[in-house]
């Protein structure tokens, strides 16, 4: 069964309250789109929002790559969970409305792959979104 829609949630984790926050990616197969909520909203810190619609057969392969890594998310088995780091709520939907729904406490490197597929189909003017960052995107600082 096909899958239309996949949305991945997270949340900051163990932290000051003025850098937590919620966050939300919602991916189609024609659009990606992003919310950023902060538990305080300042300058540093502001609320993000934004939507990409395409038609583009790129976008929609890269979609179709995403799909197939699903699977490996929805019935892994193997996740080294913990309590201090944030938190990934799936829920996918497939094309008769029904829906599977997991959630992780975890890092995203447990996620690594399909995080690096996703991140394609972020627009390169925006930021990263932040549940799908991983240590890839950090820079190591040169000793």
């Amino acid at each position: 069964m096909s899958i239309i829609k996949i949305v991945i949630k997270g949340c900051s984790g163990y932290g000051p309250v003025d850098e937590s926050y919620d966050d939300k990616v919602i991916i189609t197969s024609s659009s990606i789109s992003y919310e950023y909520l902060p538990a305080i909203e300042s300058n540093l810190n502001p609320k993000r929002k934004w939507t990409y619609k395409t038609n583009s057969p790129l976008f929609l392969h890269v979609f179709e790559m995403i799909c197939t890594k699903i699977p490996q998310v929805l019935f892994a088995e193997n996740i080294a969970e913990c309590t201090d780091v944030g938190m990934f709520d799936y829920t996918v939907t497939y094309e008769d409305k029904s829906k599977k729904h997991v959630c992780y406490w975890c890092t995203g490197e447990e996620f690594e792959d399909l995080f690096r597929l996703i991140k394609q189909l972020v627009p390169e003017t925006e930021y990263v979104p932040a549940v799908l960052l991983t240590s890839d995107d950090y820079e190591e600082e040169e000793e």
